[in-house]
């Protein structure tokens, strides 16, 4: 079989480096910079933290109070949900955010369902004895005899001897 004879690549001259020259990998580039607005700023702050905190603080109670104005649910079901979500947030939450906000959630959550509770127990006492801790009052009358009353009396008192008397002389 015959060798097919391939041509030898041509030879370059090489070019002349300069001195100083540098290699386009040690160049300096432009460093990626982030969003204005984010430059300089420490989201995991005390400052930011309790900004967090009381966003869902706010949030949750807004929503609750919402809620339980228009009276689509019962207000302990609503607010019970709603700390429980601030919980699972607090507890189970993907980034220091959530867990932040969750917690703002449930701890104010948390405080209006137990305001509810202990309302409704103090509704719901018997009227006996909260009448039995507060002292007799005295008759605003006591003092004294209403109008009339005394006219009236008299009134009576001759009627009653008109009668007997006409019984004496039936008799």
């Amino acid at each position: 079989m015959a060798t097919k004879k391939t041509k030898a690549p041509k030879k370059t001259k090489p070019k002349h480096a300069f001195r100083n020259a540098a290699t386009v990998s040690a160049m300096p580039r432009p460093k990626a910079r982030a969003h204005p607005r984010a430059e300089g700023i420490d989201w995991g702050t005390r400052g930011w933290q309790l900004a967090k905190l009381g966003g869902g603080m706010l949030g949750g109670a807004l929503a609750c109070a919402l809620i339980a104005r228009e009276e689509w649910l019962p207000p302990k079901t609503v607010t019970g949900a709603a700390a429980a979500v601030g919980t699972a947030l607090m507890v189970g939450g993907e980034s220091d955010t959530a867990r932040w906000l969750g917690a703002g959630m449930a701890a104010a959550t948390g405080g209006q369902l137990l305001l509810l509770t202990v309302d409704d127990h103090a509704q719901s006492k018997p009227p006996e004895k909260a009448a039995s801790n507060t002292a007799q009052k005295k008759p605003a009358n006591a003092d004294g005899l209403p109008p009339g009353a005394l006219e009236a009396a008299y009134e009576r008192a001759r009627r009653r001897l008109a009668m007997t008397q006409a019984e004496d002389i039936a008799a």
